[in-house]
């Protein structure tokens, strides 16, 4: 944990603008430096919230490893065979330098997130008389369940398959500053934690303007501060926290949970114009297609490295030992042959250059507009998922297709059958709606899935078990227990 503390500091240090006075810097230890200088007005209070933002969008996070690059591959999303340094995760061989270092990485910077947030925390309200209690629930709302998800993610990677071992042990979880390590839980045990933030979250942003402006719309409410209430589907809002909920109970087994607040957000979706579906002509617009579906998403994360990222992994000028693509009879497979399905003509191209015959990965290529209110995101909670959430939940059948066959048509397709299996056409969903978001080995797991396809081959599937969905803990963390 000192390790996370010595990359928090650093974290301050660059984000604030250093002191010029040495000499008082000589006197006085640096961090209470940094954080009276940080919470000394509303614009520091708002930078260091923010920088909680900055830290999800990294590499090591859900700016490029928790969702389009290592679990996706863990997910088996891309052909990964040969010699090529990825496919030491594409077989699970996590003992290998790889993967090793990969997932070392992306427990080292969530940690450290989890303790900025925890830090946030305490000092706004070492420093209430700063911003008002109206604002700081906000900030505090969105710091908690900041905290929640990463817990959360962590759990899901490094933990226990739940469906089968909830008492296992999962991880350790940090709800206050320390500089000390935390016993691991049991899986259970984390949950309830997780469930204590979101419902402390829920309450703190029951005035969040999203619930009555909607997540673009500035309001008065707050002084008219864009920084509350401007663009608040970027923001871990009440409704995102409402879908984490879901999302959280649906992997702890309770279903009817899940059930009753997956259509409790689809219910306020209904009730007003906030979240429209995106329609074909948005989604496959030749110049500025909304590839996201960003009217559906709850909330999406401003990573403004995001169009390298494209290019890093997914160019079709890369070689092919480089780029993260499909075997195209897998890509076929998942789309059953089908470019009516508006989430793939967009998103899934055979390029014009680079002397690629497979197709390649368009989701995050940039647009030729660049004020569209989309660019540079990407989603993290969709009103999508709450329908299949609540189609996975349904106490009747017929009611699980029904919104499936709601889902289907908002992306091209036909109707079901009511005879039609509602958990295979799920996994189906699964497959088509979150490729680069980084959902699918997820839900692999919570199914606890025997098998899954081998993405690294045309045909036949890779055998599932504890060894291939457990990611070990870093050898840093397990040291120091």
């Amino acid at each position: 944990m000192k390790k996370y503390l010595y990359n928090l500091t650093s974290i301050f240090l660059l984000s604030i603008t250093a002191i010029s006075c040495s000499d008082f810097l000589e006197v006085v230890p640096q961090d209470q430096i940094l954080e009276e200088q940080t919470y000394s007005s509303e614009a520091g209070v708002q930078n260091a919230h923010n920088g909680l933002y900055l830290q999800l969008a990294k590499n090591n996070l859900y700016g490029r490893q928790l969702t389009m690059d290592a679990v996706e591959i863990l997910g088996q999303q891309y052909n990964m065979a040969g010699s090529r340094n990825e496919n030491k995760t594409a077989t699970y061989a996590y003992a290998e330098s790889t993967p090793k270092t990969v997932f070392s990485n992306i427990w080292e910077t969530a940690f450290t997130t989890i303790l900025s947030a925890n830090k946030f925390l305490e000092s706004i309200e070492e420093h209430s008389s700063i911003v008002s209690a109206e604002k700081a629930n906000m900030l505090k709302g969105e710091a908690l369940a900041i905290r929640a998800m990463l817990h959360f993610d962590m759990l899901r990677l490094y933990g226990p398959i739940y469906k089968i071992a909830p008492s296992d042990p999962g991880i350790p979880y940090y709800d206050h500053f320390v500089t000390t390590n935390n016993p691991i839980l049991p899986a259970k045990d984390v949950i309830e934690k997780v469930l204590a933030d979101l419902d402390a979250a829920l309450g703190l942003l029951a005035n969040d303007p999203i619930l009555t402006t909607g997540k673009f719309a500035a309001t008065t409410a707050f002084d008219a501060n864009p920084y509350y209430s401007l663009n608040r589907g970027q923001r871990m809002n009440y409704l995102a926290v409402k879908c984490l909920k879901a999302r959280v109970l649906l992997y702890s087994g309770d279903k009817a949970g899940a059930s009753a607040v997956a259509n409790e957000v689809i219910a306020f979706t209904k009730s007003n114009t906030f979240f429209p579906w995106t329609t074909f002509l948005a989604a496959t617009d030749a110049a500025n297609p909304d590839r996201t579906f960003s009217s559906e998403n709850f909330f999406s994360l401003s990573d403004y490295t995001l169009y390298t990222k494209q290019k890093d992994l997914f160019d079709s000028s890369l070689a092919d030992d480089k780029i993260y693509s499909p075997l195209l009879t897998r890509l076929n497979a998942v789309f059953e042959s089908n470019d009516n399905d508006y989430r793939s003509l967009p998103s899934w191209k055979i390029p014009v250059v680079g002397g690629k015959t497979q197709k390649t990965f368009y989701k995050y290529e940039d647009v030729t507009k660049k004020d569209m209110i989309f660019r540079l995101q990407i989603p993290m909670f969709k009103l999508s998922e709450m329908y299949l959430i609540a189609a996975e939940t349904a106490a009747v059948p017929a009611d699980g297709i029904a919104f499936l066959n709601t889902l289907r048509f908002n992306r091209g397709l036909g109707n079901l059958a009511l005879t039609a299996g509602v958990t295979a056409e799920v996994t189906k969903e699964y497959k088509k709606e979150f490729i680069g978001e980084g959902q699918l080995f997820f839900y692999y797991k919570r199914i606890n899935s025997a098998t899954i396809p081998n993405g690294s081959a045309s045909s036949g599937n890779v055998t599932m078990g504890k060894l291939q969905y457990v990611v070990p803990m870093p050898d840093s963390e397990i040291n120091f227990q």
